[in-house]
């Protein structure tokens, strides 16, 4: 028997079998698919990571900002 088909879209392995002599085709399935299998994994792990936030801009002027605009006109010469 000649293997003629494997389809996986199904999340499982279905190989489909054919004798060139008689004609006979038969199928088996292999179980659950590899891509199935961590697409779960992936999905389990983002589930329990704990949710970073995201950071915040900052919304005042660092303060070395300030430091550099005043020292322009407090500068004594």
């Amino acid at each position: 028997m000649d293997q003629t088909d494997k389809n996986t879209f199904t999340g499982r392995v279905i190989r489909e079998y054919e004798c060139r002599k008689c004609g006979h085709s038969d199928w088996e399935d292999d179980g659950v698919a590899l891509w199935q299998v961590l697409h779960d994994a992936n999905m389990a792990a983002a589930d329990a990571a704990p949710a970073q936030p995201e950071p915040q801009p900052s919304q005042e002027r660092p303060a070395w900002f300030w430091q550099r605009l005043t020292g322009l006109f407090l500068r004594k010469e």
